[in-house]
């Protein structure tokens, strides 16, 4: 387990000029505000090949997920109706949005992908974020995961 990590301290400098009508005397008012956020944690690059070989899927599945995260939303969201879909299958050479169908389901069973509604889909924060630190922390701390996977 790693060490709690320290927080990040943000400061906000304000001047304000303020100037007496009746003496013409020049005041100045001063603030700063110190906030607290936490820390962006450290990364490693991983290249999409490593993901689909940690996780034991078939190869070629990098370019797929590539070809998501393109479209990918900043709350991590994908959606994807049948035009979206014969897109991504041509770029990926594929004959048939169906390929592109059974891809996409790997990908949700090995929980690179979760199943959000019809043609919706949220990416793994675990894996992938788009976005500010803060709100990608919000949706890793959405996403449960027990010891049978995730819940």
């Amino acid at each position: 387990m790693q060490p709690e990590r320290p927080l990040k301290k943000v400061s906000k400098f304000t001047k304000n000029k303020i100037i007496d009508i009746n003496t013409g005397e020049i005041q100045e008012e001063e603030e700063i505000i110190d906030a607290y956020i936490d820390k962006e944690p450290d990364y490693v690059k991983i290249y999409l090949k490593d993901i689909v070989a940690l996780n034991d899927l078939p190869k070629g599945l990098d370019r797929v997920i590539n070809v998501l995260l393109k479209v990918m939303s900043y709350d991590n969201m994908i959606i994807l109706n049948s035009f979206i879909k014969k897109q991504m299958a041509q770029e990926l050479g594929y004959k048939t949005v169906q390929v592109l169908n059974n891809n996409i389901n790997k990908l949700v069973n090995a929980e690179i992908l979760f199943r959000k509604g019809t043609g919706t889909y949220q990416v793994n924060a675990r894996y992938f974020g788009r976005g500010h630190w803060h709100d990608i922390q919000e949706i890793r701390l959405q996403q449960v995961y027990s010891t049978k996977g995730r819940e």
